[in-house]
């Protein structure tokens, strides 16, 4: 890899035939942190009796709300397809129900806005030919992995 937020002209290649590109270690480890350990915090803080809006990624339209739509301006937080039983309420507890918080991470939070609007993360749009780039949006997606033996 070449210095972070400058590719290289293989990685400029396989970005442009892709239309993706994994740059490893590109966050240092005290922006993860700084960022998980905000995520935390809004996590704990968050209501999740305010709002049930599910993300999908099959039955969006059917599952979309108001809510859904209004996100690109707040922050907004949103729960796993199976999330709830048939009452209502949360199978198991906030913290592994929630899929995505999003979209304006970028412009309302300070921990988030500092990393998206970071000097290697305008050299990195600058690399990819980006002349005037724009943060449409910004998510921090929740994945858990199991590991099931038999």
């Amino acid at each position: 890899m070449g210095i972070v937020g400058n590719l290289t002209p293989q990685q400029r290649q396989s970005f442009d035939s892709q239309g993706f590109l994994v740059i490893e270690s590109f966050a240092s480890p005290a922006e993860i942190e700084a960022m998980r350990k905000r995520m935390d915090g809004m996590l704990q803080a968050f209501d999740p009796t305010t709002t049930a809006s599910i993300f999908s990624t099959k039955n969006q339209v059917k599952l979309t709300s108001e809510y859904f739509y209004e996100s690109a301006e707040k922050i907004s937080f949103f729960f796993e397809e199976k999330a709830f039983d048939d009452n209502g309420n949360l199978k198991q507890p906030k913290e592994l129900s929630i899929n995505k918080v999003g979209h304006a991470l970028h412009e309302i939070d300070p921990v988030f806005k500092e990393f998206s609007c970071s000097e290697k993360v305008s050299s990195l749009l600058f690399s990819l030919g980006y002349r005037k780039p724009v943060i449409i949006q910004s998510m921090y997606i929740f994945k858990v992995f199991s590991l099931i033996l038999t």
